[in-house]
């Protein structure tokens, strides 16, 4: 019997998995060999490592897009390969690049020696590939953990820094409560279903008149180990510290990266394998934690005065909407998420290659509004670019983050959640506060210092442009972002 033929199929969807493996092996070679005739000029490594990790994972990129095999589960039903997972892979794909293209000036300036970095960027892009295909909850836990223990070292890579101790401490045993509570959750529902196969868990679950406690407790905690990642409240305890005593590049891949990945399986629980649970479980769990997320997210960024610290608690918001878009329960609603997911990750991409390139210049460790006094003056061109995007950020019109927000809204109202509509709206208002004021500080404030920005390099200035022109410009080309998030959710649904 030829095992090769019989697997062809699943080799053939999985080859991006495969590459990005081997890859890395090679990676890893690549830096360990030059590493040790660049140990002190480490600059000579550096670019090199840029390079090869780009390379790879554009090819990576290539070979997403280029997927011969449509639909199909794979390996024994453990992954799955559909548009949804290739649209998502596509997206983590392109913020990793996004975060290589900006890395080496950052690295250089910032004094990183360790070409580790780029394997663990790797890492990142296998874990959430594996994420995104899995199909079963133990392959969902695996890939989860993997991609997790790649974040607690990256969080507390400042080896002198007291902050990024203790953002890594952190995240870690707060992370580790989440794997915890992911498996007791998923423990619980095997014992209620005796699989753990997500679609063998549609077939038990549509045809079942009652449900027992045990496995809705079981959702209760794999549904809040999954908000914890995505840093949804009332799981919110860590997103604020990590994000501010990590490293500016290690906060721009925690907020930009791996939010699709998580909400690809929250949407294949919710729309897939637990649909009959909507209506008692899934409507309510979603409202509760979205209602909370905006709340916490509004309140708490109103009395911040640091920079990263204030984009954490936005991230914590916008969550909250992401959650009420679930919660409709309609299709109307996946394509909200969908929508709302890609808006955001380049409106917070554009931003945080902002805060990235401050960081560089600013004198002290924790950025403050005090550190961005005089963009405009040394910047102006890239300093007005910043406020539009602010702008996007809190919903003003006519830019991409207003229309995302309408749909959510349009989601809501559809399904007859009135209330949770007007509070959306209320919040989001009150939360327009904190990014008004930072345009204020823009433009307003005087510095009695001189101020410097430190100069763009190509790949960040790429990253801006592509970001930038694609919310502020997104009025004027609507049709193709929304016929694409249509046909994604289409086919979660079938």
């Amino acid at each position: 019997m030829n095992l090769a033929l019989i697997f062809q199929n699943d080799i053939a969807a999985f080859l991006p998995e495969f590459f990005l493996a081997f890859s890395i092996l090679i990676v890893l070679l690549h830096g360990s060999f030059l590493g040790v005739t660049a140990a002190s000029l480490y600059t000579y490594l550096t670019p090199s490592m840029v390079r090869v990790t780009s390379v790879t994972l554009f090819l990576a990129l290539l070979l997403v897009i280029n997927n011969p095999i449509e639909v199909q589960t794979l390996w024994n039903a453990l992954f799955i390969t559909d548009y949804l997972s290739n649209w998502a892979k596509f997206i983590v794909f392109v913020g990793l690049l996004f975060c290589v293209s900006v890395s080496e000036s950052y690295m250089f300036l910032a004094r990183f020696r360790a070409y580790e970095f780029f394997v663990f960027i790797l890492g990142i892009g296998l874990s959430l590939c594996l994420l995104i295909s899995s199909y079963d909850l133990l392959s969902i836990y695996l890939s989860m953990e993997f991609l997790s223990l790649i974040f607690y070292v990256l969080a507390a890579w400042k080896k002198d820094s007291y902050f990024s101790a203790e953002a890594g401490l952190k995240y870690f045993i707060l992370g580790s409560v989440a794997s915890i509570f992911f498996l007791f959750g998923s423990s619980l529902i095997y014992f209620s279903f005796g699989t753990t196969n997500l679609a063998s868990l549609a077939l038990l679950t549509e045809s079942l008149s009652g449900f027992s406690p045990f496995s809705y407790f079981g959702l209760i905690c794999v549904g809040s180990a999954l908000l914890f990642k995505l840093g949804g409240a009332p799981y919110h305890m860590w997103i604020a510290d990590v994000y501010e005593g990590a490293p500016t590049l290690v906060s721009l891949i925690f907020a930009v990266v791996p939010k699709v990945a998580f909400f690809v399986v929250i949407l294949r629980l919710a729309f897939t394998s637990f649909w009959s649970f909507f209506p008692l479980f899934w409507e309510n769990f979603f409202c509760v934690c979205g209602l909370l997320s905006l709340f916490i997210g509004c309140i708490c960024g109103l009395g911040e005065t640091k920079l990263k610290r204030l984009l954490a608690f936005s991230s914590i918001g916008h969550v909250g909407f992401l959650c009420l878009g679930l919660a409709s329960g309609s299709i109307e609603g996946v394509f909200a998420v969908l929508f709302y997911i890609v808006i955001y990750m380049l409106t917070a991409a554009f931003l945080w290659v902002y805060v990235l390139y401050l960081d560089l210049t600013a004198n002290s460790s924790l950025l403050t509004f005090a550190d961005a006094i005089g963009l405009v003056r040394s910047n102006p061109f890239l300093g007005f670019g910043v406020v539009l995007m602010i702008f996007s950020l809190a919903g003003i019109p006519p830019f991409g983050g207003f229309f995302a927000k309408l749909n959510i809204f349009i989601g809501l109202v559809d399904s007859s959640f009135f209330i949770v509509a007007i509070f959306a709206v209320l919040t989001s208002v009150i939360s327009a506060f904190y990014y008004l004021r930072l345009i204020k500080i823009f433009y307003f404030e005087k510095n009695n210092n001189w101020f410097f920005f430190a100069p763009l390099t190509k790949g960040g200035s790429t990253v801006l442009v592509i970001s930038g022109l694609i919310i502020l410009f997104f009025v004027l080309s609507p049709n193709f972002l929304y016929l694409l998030t249509y046909k994604i959710g289409l086919s979660l649904m079938v």
